[in-house]
């Protein structure tokens, strides 16, 4: 009967499979594989998924490609009935994913049999079959949508040139322009500050400038610019060299290269929403992002006066292989109570009880999570989806040592280089309400968390949402204070202050980051194709006495690039050779040359093209 649902997929995929993971700890042919399963998502017994959701299995060891779609026997609906499905290996050989070709319906329970002759579930079930159930009823994502952004956000009014162009339904494209409109840029301090250039993504509720993506140095001069019709959110290089941003307008992660062209987006799989606040492309080509999942509650069961028919919003973890397939997935309905929420009315209408907010992978490759209205950061069993530990809210684990308030509503958690964790302590729960930097030492065999560092103004600085912190190499800290103003401070280890910056009152950014660019990157998992030739302006631009120039080639061909002053004499020849289909950058220095316009022109094949660029001693 299984037969009757392998479909033309299904062979195509064994093929693939069969070549690319061998059975390498399967039994020779005759005998018996048997795989254990460490990871099963959907999580037994759990409810609220979304009907577009895949199945995945994890095992302890190599899955014999040929094997893969055997492990699955059938995927049942209540209402739905017997689907047909296709399959998925991943990258590691030992994640296999089941993808329904119709989804689910609604509110319905979802049987999986899982074929006992071919695998079980190390320590779980044992008769090979498992059960969810999907959602019912959606909410109204655009109201959902507005509550999250409260939470977080100041309310944001759009300049009228913007707003005209978004009623026109020109949504989610740079604004055509002769000149990128910037916040104004006030910097206050400059000493001494770690290397590399600020990167800033404004959110805009002012009339005197549009949404952008910036690119600065530290006068504020920016080396990129583009203006946006909608906010931006984390915007910032990935290890592979590319820059992404999760655009509002289409509420994707959108992917750039290196001379600024979108070559790629990303998003959450299994129907759900793609959430703002972060993605992280790791050296694989994975990537880890966040989603929104809101479904409706009796709140009735959980609190006296809860509303019968209340939105509760839940986030979602997902790892994505390089085929954008979901191969992890972490909801916090299967691991949080709502009601362990702290700050939260529990009889609201829309109550958002997690509101996730950074990932970052641990050092053991396990995952650290954010959950801001949780007040807690949670490590995450990347392999089998399970809590280690949790630090934090009502669920605390650890004995807070040197710190008597703890942490609230924090943002950016990160591992850093000396084993400790850092994080923005926004601070909203404390009396009087205070943002600050903070760094802990965890220790999990005795759990303590001592903080054993901080920065805190004087005066004290309150960012009611966003924000984020992040250690340069120096040694100093770099503060992004999120919805207030300042916008950036960085401080060295002792406190003091090496740079402040900020943006007219009204304008914020989410997170602010320091990195040198363009990066020196030796392998880009993620990188695409340029769809045309191109040359792009140099950054800096005026340049003293380093710049950067960056081209694209469709093919392979020989490529020049070359520099001649105003005479059309040739002072410097930065490429001349065959080069393969790609993006590229080119360091061009100007120690030796006067003050002036030079020009640079590219050839490659039968492309030609020049820019100029202006040094200034």
């Amino acid at each position: 009967m299984r037969s009757a649902f392998i479909t033309l997929s299904h062979v195509l995929s064994v093929c693939i499979l069969i070549c690319l993971c061998l059975p390498g700890s399967g039994a020779r042919a005759g005998q018996t594989r048997h795989y254990d399963l460490v990871y099963i998502s959907p999580l037994p017994n759990s409810k609220y998924l979304h009907p577009g959701t895949n199945i995945i299995l994890r095992a302890a060891t190599r899955v014999a490609g040929s094997d893969a779609p055997l492990l699955v026997r059938t995927i049942t609906g209540g209402r739905s009935g017997l689907h047909s499905f296709t399959t998925h290996i991943s990258d590691d050989c030992r994640t296999v994913t089941f993808q329904p070709e119709v989804p689910f319906a609604s509110a319905e329970e979802v049987t999986v049999q899982i074929d006992t002759n071919e695998a079980r579930w190390t320590g779980r079930e044992t008769s090979g079959k498992f059960r969810f159930s999907t959602a019912g009823r959606t909410p109204d994502r655009t109201a959902v949508r507005k509550v999250l952004r409260a939470v977080d956000f100041p309310t944001v009014v759009f300049p009228p040139a913007v707003s005209a162009l978004r009623k026109a339904g020109k949504k989610g494209s740079a604004v055509d322009s002769p000149a990128v409109v910037l916040p104004n840029i006030s910097v206050t301090v400059s000493d001494s500050t770690s290397p590399g250039y600020l990167f800033l993504a404004p959110i805009i509720s002012s009339v005197d400038s549009v949404p952008a993506l910036l690119i600065l140095q530290n006068d504020g001069t920016p080396v990129f610019a583009l203006d946006l019709l909608a906010n931006a959110y984390d915007f910032k290089p990935q290890p592979n060299g590319m820059l992404t941003f999760y655009d509002d307008a289409s509420s994707i992660f959108k992917v750039m290269d290196r001379t600024y062209a979108i070559v790629d987006s990303l998003q959450c799989g299994n129907g759900y929403e793609t959430d703002i606040h972060e993605l992280r492309i790791l050296p694989n080509g994975h990537a880890l992002l966040l989603g929104v999942n809101e479904e409706i509650v009796d709140m009735s069961q959980f609190v006296p006066g809860g509303d019968t028919a209340a939105v509760v919003v839940g986030s979602i973890l997902q790892e994505l292989d390089t085929s954008k397939t979901v191969v992890f997935q972490w909801r916090s309905w299967d691991h949080y109570n709502i009601t362990d929420a702290v700050g939260i009315d529990f009889t609201w209408h829309t109550i958002d009880y997690v509101h996730g907010n950074a990932l970052d992978v641990d050092t053991d490759g396990n995952i650290l999570f954010s959950s801001r209205m949780q007040n807690e950061i949670t490590k995450i069993d990347r392999e089998t989806g399970a809590i280690i530990w949790r630090l934090g809210g009502n669920n605390n684990q650890f004995r807070f040592v040197n710190d008597s308030i703890g942490f609230s509503y924090q943002h950016a958690v990160r591992r850093i280089a000396n084993g400790d964790i850092t994080l923005l302590d926004n601070g909203n729960l404390h009396v009087p309400a205070f943002s600050r930097a903070v760094e802990y030492a965890l220790d999990t065999s005795q759990m303590t968390a001592t903080l054993v560092w901080q920065y805190r103004n004087t005066p004290d600085i309150f960012g009611q949402g966003m924000g984020f912190v992040q250690r340069m190499d120096n040694g100093n800290t770099l503060i992004g204070w999120g919805a207030t103003n300042p916008t950036v401070t960085e401080v060295t280890a002792a406190g003091r202050k090496a740079y402040e910056m900020t943006f007219d009152s009204g304008v914020h950014s989410y997170r602010a980051f320091r990195y040198d660019w363009p990066p020196v990157v030796t392998t880009v998992p993620m990188r695409r194709m340029s769809a045309t030739y191109r040359l792009a302006q140099n950054f800096p631009n005026p340049f003293n006495p380093v710049t950067t120039i960056q081209f694209s080639i469709v093919q392979q061909s020989p490529v020049k690039l070359e520099v001649f002053n105003m005479l059309g004499q040739r002072v410097a020849t930065l490429v001349n050779g065959e080069m393969a289909a790609g993006s590229y950058s080119e360091r061009f220095d100007g120690t030796n040359l006067a003050s002036g316009v030079y020009l640079y022109r590219l050839q490659a094949g039968s492309y030609i093209d020049t820019k100029k660029l202006l040094l200034l001693r």
